[in-house]
């Protein structure tokens, strides 16, 4: 490699892999451009005939960030300017086969409120979720990855739960196989067993509220909603008799509303300690009874993790994976107490609430990956739209910017923005903690008005956290829009 190739960091801009790039690289069989670190050292020369080592090395780039020159990265960006962005529809799910699924599931959940989760289920549930699987991987347009459940489970009238659960399921198994670096057909096919697992997670994480003495047609109380928080024990508790169902599925279960690390204010439920004075006190009861080795050996490796938070990095995604599609499911179902949310504004709400629930690269992947596929191939984030964004000054503290689109190329959450300003933002907790408003004593406007490219390595710790919609939080766009036309 030609060290004298080694650039200024200041001519770099960060460059993202998705599976379509890796894909574009190997039907091309060619890298056409230079790659380096943050520091502006050449590790992955432009070269032609690429191995299969040249390709274990750009995984990796993944994880540890690289760069390219802003030069090249503009002309990229030119090129996708010269393609539509909307692809049109296209379906890679069969309506008979979600239909039957639905149905399915609806049974289901009314054999969970009459008797324990068996073996014979879990055989059954996995199964059905095989099904799904193999249409998706078999279809024609794999590659492309669109699909609209929403129109499937619109004409169908199925009951709350088991619409969620399909939802749910479905939404995951997308989220997940976006997430790989590789979409190719004969490659997914070796990541099977991972799409399953999340899967089964994901239509088991909710089995619990079949045990809450819950009305689903009257709007919920702050009590009820406390006790709604312990569905994820309560489901966890329910599969512990199957064996079939795998202990890593079990963790997703148990966690899949606990995306958040770290110790600020966060949505995170039920708290650890609850989790883990619950587990005590089942793995306590259970000791010392016969035939119930397993359950008290998974009860421990749950405990364990739970007292020394040592999740590996796909547990950690995959439980993010779950959260984000737990809450696009419920946004976009009509619900007692509202009526459902349309794609766009579910994203959007999530994404508001981001702050507080996940990291960067988990709204990458739902922005990035998956989102304009829910979304009829449609951007949520537009020029002329205003965002708050968030970053870390020198000393780890929490910076908030209010800026407005300038540009959008193919990553929503790394577009051009304007700066308007510094911004204290004003949080509020009903029954999760939220982005209320602005502290309009605490505003400091730029008068420069910077343009601040989020795909650039100066902008490397700042994300997106709130997009202001008048239809979502009509308070906060009036207040920015008095801030822009001032």
């Amino acid at each position: 490699m030609n060290v004298n190739q080694n650039v200024s960091p200041n001519l770099l801009a960060k460059f993202t892999f998705l599976g379509e790039t890796l894909n574009a690289f190997k039907s091309n069989d060619s890298v056409p451009f230079n790659l380096y670190n943050s520091e502006g050292h050449l590790v992955f020369e432009k070269k032609k005939h690429l191995t299969k080592d040249d390709f274990e090395r750009l995984l990796k780039f993944e994880l540890h960030g690289i760069f390219i020159l802003v030069s090249e990265l503009n002309r990229l960006k030119e090129e996708v300017r010269g393609h539509k962005f909307n692809k049109g529809k296209i379906h890679t799910l069969d309506k008979e086969h979600i239909d039957k699924f639905s149905k399915q599931t609806n049974d289901f959940i009314d054999q969970l409120r009459k008797e324990a989760f068996t073996s014979n289920q879990a055989i059954l549930v996995q199964n059905s979720i095989q099904d799904i699987l193999t249409d998706f991987m078999h279809h024609p347009e794999f590659e492309s990855g669109f699909f609209s459940i929403l129109e499937f489970l619109g004409q169908s009238e199925l009951p709350l739960r088991s619409e969620l659960m399909t939802k749910r399921t479905i939404v995951a198994m997308g989220m997940k196989i976006k997430a790989k670096n590789h979409l190719l057909r004969e490659e997914a096919n070796h990541s099977h067993a991972e799409y399953l697992s999340i899967m089964m997670a994901a239509y088991l994480a909710d089995i619990g509220y079949a045990r809450l003495d819950i009305n689903d047609e009257q709007p919920l109380t702050k009590v009820q909603y406390q006790t709604i928080k312990q569905h994820p024990i309560i489901s966890y508790l329910m599969t512990l008799a199957a064996r079939e169902i795998s202990s890593e599925v079990k963790t997703l279960i148990l966690n899949h509303h606990r995306p958040f690390h770290g110790v600020g204010l966060n949505n995170n439920f039920p708290t650890t300690k609850s989790t883990f004075t619950k587990l005590m006190a089942v793995r306590d009861k259970y000791t010392g009874e016969a035939n119930k080795e397993n359950i008290i050996e998974d009860i421990e490796k749950q405990l364990f993790l739970q007292q020394h938070q040592v999740m590996n990095a796909t547990q950690d995604e995959d439980i993010a994976i779950l959260s984000l599609a737990s809450e696009y499911a419920s946004l976009t179902t009509n619900q007692s107490w509202r009526p459902a949310y349309n794609s766009s504004q579910a994203l959007k709400i999530i994404v508001n609430n981001s702050f507080f629930s996940y990291n960067n690269k988990n709204i990458r992947l739902l922005l990035d990956y998956i989102g304009s596929a829910l979304n009829h191939n449609e951007r949520i984030i537009n020029p002329g739209d205003f965002l708050i964004t968030t970053s870390f000054d020198s000393e780890n503290h929490f910076l908030f910017d209010l800026c407005m689109v300038h540009q959008v190329d193919r990553f929503q959450s790394l577009p051009i923005l304007q700066r308007i300003g510094s911004i204290k933002p004003v949080f509020r907790k009903s029954y999760k903690y939220m982005i209320d408003n602005f502290d309009l004593s605490q505003i400091r406007m730029d008068r420069r008005r910077p343009l601040i490219d989020l795909g650039s390595q100066a902008a490397i710790s700042q994300r997106i956290i709130y997009i202001i919609d008048k239809d979502i939080n009509p308070t906060i766009f009036e207040t920015a829009g008095k801030l822009i036309r001032n």
